[in-house]
């Protein structure tokens, strides 16, 4: 994995996920490392459990990523319109399908963003769809000492 490219949503565009179906590009992120800690454990599970899941899909290092949106929609809390409610509620099922649905629809309308409340925890997420991003509005903070820690990493790992 290339450290420049972590907010390229090439991975989500191979493997698909709520609010994404395959084929669209997404960056997800959480707002606490506990919380995305426990949605890659989640995803995981699944997707069938620990031995289908390599390192390589999902390394174990954690920073911070500027975000700078304009057009995002929130499904943090539920509407009082009824059938935005039932969308919400629908979206945030087990069942993928109809998020990815939504999703799609939100990213070809060019929202860039989408809120969401965490299925497995009390956090919140963030999918974000940088093809209707321009490059500066999503950045990797202290991106230097995260390349410095990743080759720390991939040194200290020889299989």
């Amino acid at each position: 994995m290339d450290p420049t490219q972590f907010l390229n949503g090439r991975g989500t565009e191979l493997y698909g996920g709520r609010f994404a179906p395959v084929g669209t590009k997404g960056v997800y992120l959480a707002n606490s490392d506990a919380g995305a800690s426990s949605e890659v454990l989640a995803r995981k599970n699944r997707l069938g459990g620990a031995s289908q899941i390599s390192l390589d899909k999902y390394p174990r290092i954690v920073f911070a990523i500027d975000v700078e949106l304009e057009r995002v929609v929130s499904l943090v809390r539920k509407p009082r319109n009824a059938s935005l409610a039932s969308i919400r509620e629908k979206s945030l099922d087990d069942d993928l399908a109809f998020s990815q649905d939504v999703g799609k629809f939100l990213a070809n309308a060019g929202v860039q963003g989408l809120l969401f409340k965490s299925r497995v925890g009390s956090g919140v997420n963030l999918l974000i769809f940088p093809d209707n991003c321009a490059p500066d509005q999503l950045k990797v903070q202290k991106l230097d000492e995260t390349i410095e820690t990743l080759k720390k990493i991939v040194t200290a790992y020889k299989p």
